[in-house]
């Protein structure tokens, strides 16, 4: 039986897709953008994220931590991450649920029986399941099997990918999704290696695969200030969209949300500012130029 590790499932989600959905999480990504949101997605493997601000000082995770990793604070317990071994101990002793995982390995079927909970309200409300990350296309098989369940019980399935994989593996993606929630974050190759740790050219290839395939792509943009909203690559987009006749893109301002996760992981956070309203409407102005109708997702 295919398993694979999931950070979360999301019940009734309304913003991953049409209708009510179901959106699936997958942990890990190969890429490492400078805005994320999500930091507990990145990593492969089950992480251990530590709430200071939950935490009531009990003392049991340090009690029963096999490798000394809790540290007192001055405001409760956490962790040195560099002994820290994300077993899991910890968590299964906090009351306050100031320690948790994220990440668990689950198999098809144990996630398809979360799914198939709510599929009146798929078939009621034009929705389905959502396959995120993370980057999903990065589990493999996993992702794969996944779909083949769904498609089998006649759900409507959407991606949310990044477009890393290879291209062979991502045609059996386009296969079976019936709809895309497509990144698209810089196009200049070395810009986008320098935002994101990967250059763009993987993605553009797989982005074109899904463009011409006659499936619903849906182009998203995650906007940051100074990073990626240039009149030049805003003007590189529409024209790399424009030959398959694509003008509609969703955009997704720079917000301060994920900070939170970031100290549960003892990981420094991101240094982006939120526009300003005046300099959001200058940008979204700049995609009108060049033939783009823009939705603020």
């Amino acid at each position: 039986m295919e398993s694979g590790i999931v950070y979360n499932i999301q019940r009734m989600s309304t913003k991953d897709g049409p209708g009510l959905r179901t959106t699936v999480f997958l942990k890990g990504c190969p890429l490492r953008c400078l805005w994320c949101s999500n930091p507990e997605s990145q990593d492969f493997q089950p992480q251990l994220m530590s709430f200071e601000n939950l935490c009531v000082s009990c003392g049991a995770c340090a009690q029963v931590c096999p490798n000394g990793a809790v540290v007192k604070t001055e405001t409760g317990y956490n962790r040195d991450r560099s002994i820290c071994k994300d077993c899991g101990a910890c968590v299964e002793v906090c009351r306050s649920k100031a320690r948790v995982m994220s990440g668990d390995r689950m198999t098809v079927k144990e996630v398809m029986a979360i799914v198939d909970r709510d599929n009146l309200f798929y078939a009621n409300s034009g929705g389905g399941v959502t396959f995120g990350g993370g980057e999903p296309t990065a589990a493999g098989d996993f992702l794969i099997e996944l779909m083949k369940d769904c498609a089998k019980k006649g759900y409507h399935i959407c991606v949310d990918t990044c477009g890393v994989c290879k291209p062979e593996q991502f045609r059996k993606v386009i296969e079976l999704a019936d709809m895309f929630l497509f990144d698209c974050k810089h196009m200049d190759p070395e810009q986008h290696r320098r935002l994101t740790g990967m250059d763009n050219l993987l993605i553009q290839e797989n982005l074109k695969q899904a463009l011409s395939s006659g499936k619903d792509v849906h182009i998203r943009i995650p906007l940051m200030p100074g990073l990626n909203d240039s009149e030049e690559n805003i003007k590189a987009m529409a024209d790399f969209l424009r030959p398959f006749g694509k003008t509609d893109v969703d955009v997704l301002p720079c917000h301060a949300f994920g900070a939170s996760k970031y100290d549960a992981l003892r990981i420094a956070r991101p240094t982006m500012q939120a526009y300003k309203p005046e300099a959001l409407q200058e940008v979204l102005q700049l995609f009108k130029k060049h033939g783009l109708n823009v939705t603020i997702a």
